[in-house]
């Protein structure tokens, strides 16, 4: 049976150095192990990749969009709040069950959510961890090492419902303060891409607009028209 995570018994047996040859050698495996997981991530992603997938499933269907400033803002900004609050492996998932109640574009907010990536994961859910310390006035005694000893054996896991059980085991003091940042994050980028693509979309629209000699409206009734469904 899982026990429930205790930050202040994590961080003692992270610490505590082993007393003779076989708890020493014990350590330096786990550490080999971690290594070796932290590995494994970075073979299958990299920069390169995420910024190539960002600029293809971003940036290139925005530029290139027939739908209004605000179906695309809309899909950002969805984009943000599930990459910022649903943990990373369950974003498409959860997405595709929001594509159900409602229009928006899948593709330019699925790649929205690569704001957490298992590139960034670790430290990034660190952050929530001391942000949701300090927003509950909770003293933040986990280190960074400690946490991220704890979270390679979620990333080790090959499903996401494998990897959400493992993380739903570290506990409600580590969960409760990455739950508050994570709600905090997703509603500052959701509202603020919102803005920023919707401003930047009109702004492009009323160009377009301009160069074909139509009225703003007359061209996104025009575009809408000519949109996929």
């Amino acid at each position: 049976m899982a026990h429930a995570f205790d930050p202040d018994t994590a961080r003692i047996e992270y610490s505590h150095q082993g007393q003779d040859g076989r708890e020493a050698q014990s350590d330096s495996t786990s550490v080999v192990t971690a290594d070796n997981a932290a590995h494994t991530v970075r073979t299958k992603w990299s920069f390169s990749k995420v910024g190539r997938g960002i600029y293809s499933n971003c940036i290139k269907p925005l530029l290139s969009s027939h739908h209004s400033p605000s179906y695309d803002a809309t899909s950002v900004s969805i984009g943000l709040v599930v990459g910022f609050i649903i943990p990373v492996g369950g974003q498409l998932l959860f997405l595709g069950l929001l594509r159900l109640l409602f229009p928006f574009n899948y593709i330019v907010a699925a790649g929205f959510t690569f704001v957490s990536n298992p590139l960034n994961m670790i430290p990034l859910y660190y952050g929530y961890y001391r942000l949701g310390s300090f927003v509950l006035g909770r003293p933040a005694s986990l280190n960074f090492h400690c946490f991220e000893r704890l979270m390679h054996p979620i990333l080790d896991k090959s499903y996401f419902w494998d990897a959400l059980n493992a993380f739903a085991e570290l506990g409600s003091e580590l969960l409760i303060p990455w739950a508050v940042a994570a709600v905090i994050l997703a509603t500052i980028f959701g509202v603020t891409g919102y803005a920023l693509t919707y401003t930047i979309q009109k702004k492009r629209c009323i160009n377009a607009a301009q160069k074909l000699g139509l009225e703003y409206k007359a061209y996104l009734k025009r575009m809408q028209d000519s949109a996929p469904s």
